[in-house]
């Protein structure tokens, strides 16, 4: 489908856009738009006509698209949020891509590099922006610890950690066909759950170079893991801890903590609050908006980093410049799950990063 430049970019107006997905994503997408003033959101694609219909009337859109097709065949769209299981980002994003629209799409990019690595040659070649959803880059205070490490605050790191222990019921897991199997969501607590946190982790102290994990399946009567834990190297030397679950009942905060030789932060996400344990400074804790529950209800989730990650796609699309988290950005936090998988796979043998779409991950010595 051939589009001319008002759709590729917007200016400074209202931008255009359309949901493909109506499912628990979808929802906090229209709730993230709403309290985004660059967009207008059009209407959404669910998977029949009915879902559609019912999405749009309860977020009260002016237009239902029946299908995609729909949706791609409206001028006034210029960007589409994919909110669909992860097995369908690569063909729908190369389908939005060839409509000359931008895309955004949720958390994990993909189920593998690989086909990261696909929908970001996609998006380059029909000249859009491909995004990846990891909002709590955007939340306040995990952006000041960001500018804390980058101004040596905390001296050089040596020990960076991050911990997502979370609990979901057997309902949560039987409400939906796709989720925790292999072919569908290409793995379980860590590219679902615990993803976000990975993203922030290599994030603040990134690259990560190499990878030791295990996996397991603890709790529930799954394909993937509800349980996965590694050892992270980084770059500049430090050494990490990952741990991932979904099988922590009744559900903790996740966090992540980083030590370095002129000291030390605890970044309590879902909490919203910070502890800084710095050599030159007072202890003292910051508090931040509003808390997340999300450790045991999955939709329990507040729109403002949402809201804030979409203005910054949105501004990106309105000027052709750069996300913040455009699809090599997002394509990171997958690369570190992806070789934690590969790790386990081959009994907890180390894995070097970068890997490419097509090695199997090489081990790395001890």
């Amino acid at each position: 489908m051939a589009v001319d430049g008002a759709v590729r970019g917007a200016g400074r107006g209202a931008i255009g856009v359309a949901l493909v997905g109506t499912g628990l994503a979808g929802g906090m997408h229209a709730a993230g738009l709403r309290e985004t003033p660059r967009a207008r959101l059009l209407g959404a694609v669910g998977t029949s006509r009915e879902r559609s219909a019912a999405f749009a009337a309860r977020w009260s859109l002016p237009r239902t698209y029946p299908d995609i097709d729909a949706a791609l065949a409206d001028p006034e769209v210029v960007a589409v949020h994919l909110c669909t299981p992860p097995h369908t980002h690569p063909a729908l994003t190369e389908r939005i891509a060839a409509a000359g629209r931008h895309v955004l799409v949720d958390k994990p990019l993909a189920r593998t590099v690989a086909e990261a690595d696909a929908m970001i040659a996609s998006c380059d070649r029909h000249g859009v922006i491909l995004a990846g959803l990891f909002q709590h880059r955007f939340i306040p205070i995990c952006r000041r610890v960001h500018e804390a490490v980058r101004a040596g605050r905390l001296g050089r790191v040596h020990l960076a950690d991050c911990y997502v222990k979370w609990w979901r019921d057997d309902a949560y897991y039987s409400a939906s066909s796709w989720r925790a199997r292999r072919a569908t969501e290409g793995g379980g607590s860590l590219i679902n759950q615990a993803i976000h946190s990975v993203d922030l982790l290599q994030w603040l102290v990134g690259p990560v170079v190499s990878v030791s994990g295990h996996t397991a399946t603890a709790a529930h009567a799954i394909e993937t893991e509800d349980v996965g834990i590694a050892v992270l190297r980084t770059a500049d030397g430090a050494l990490g801890v990952l741990e991932g679950t979904t099988a922590a009942f009744p559900g903790f905060p996740e966090r992540i903590e980083l030590h370095g030789d002129r000291g030390s932060v605890v970044l309590n996400e879902g909490q919203r609050r910070l502890e800084w344990f710095l050599r030159d400074d007072a202890p003292r804790v910051e508090e931040e908006g509003r808390r997340q529950g999300n450790a045991a209800d999955p939709a329990a989730v507040s729109p403002e980093a949402h809201a804030a990650a979409f203005a910054d796609f949105l501004d990106a699309v309105a000027s052709g410049g750069r996300p913040a988290v455009d699809g090599a950005e997002a394509r990171k936090a997958l690369e570190i799950v992806e070789a934690v998988y590969r790790s386990a796979a081959a009994g907890g043998a180390p894995v070097r990063l970068p890997l490419s779409g097509t090695d199997r991950g090489a081990a790395a010595p001890a």
